[in-house]
């Protein structure tokens, strides 16, 4: 279990650290495409939608990272007033729903999915590309986030300082 466990903390650093090397080259390619542009030289036509596809692949590839870090946004102003006993319980509902929300995103990204894999369903635009990639990664990340969920259930609880 602690090499499964492993291999998926190595899993989601890794695609966090796909998401920012894309965001990188993003940031690249638009600076690229503006100086470019300007100097009459040419522009890149494309950019526009890759800048869509990489914002929305980034989003889904780190969100496991980002909760397993808990650097994702949050209200805290009830949990910091409850004390230890009533924080475990709302840490825990919130998870719970966390869990029921990923996993049902999850199950329709899937079946989607496979849905557009078997029409063949294309996204028309200055590219021409499969649509299911998309869906398949929201399922990819969404069980990523439901496994992130289930370790935040069963943590121990940090001792109160």
């Amino acid at each position: 279990m602690t090499s499964l466990l492993r291999l998926y903390d190595f899993t989601i650093i890794a695609l966090a650290g796909l998401a920012g090397a894309a965001i990188f080259a993003l940031a690249f390619a638009i600076t690229a495409d503006v100086v470019l542009r300007n100097i009459g030289i040419t522009n890149f036509p494309w950019l526009l939608e890759v800048t869509e596809y990489v914002l929305f692949g980034a989003t889904f590839l780190a969100s496991p990272w980002v909760l397993k870090r808990g650097a994702h946004v949050r209200v805290d102003i009830l949990v910091s007033n409850l004390s230890g006993t009533g924080r475990r319980i709302l840490e825990f509902a919130a998870d719970t729903l966390g869990l029921l929300v990923s996993g049902c995103l999850g199950f329709y990204a899937l079946r989607v999915a496979l849905e557009s894999y078997e029409r063949g369903d294309l996204l028309f635009k200055e590219i021409v590309i499969p649509e299911w990639p998309f869906f398949a990664l929201v399922t990819f990340a969404s069980l990523l986030l439901c496994v992130e969920f289930i370790r935040r259930m069963v943590a121990k609880p940090e001792s109160a300082a």
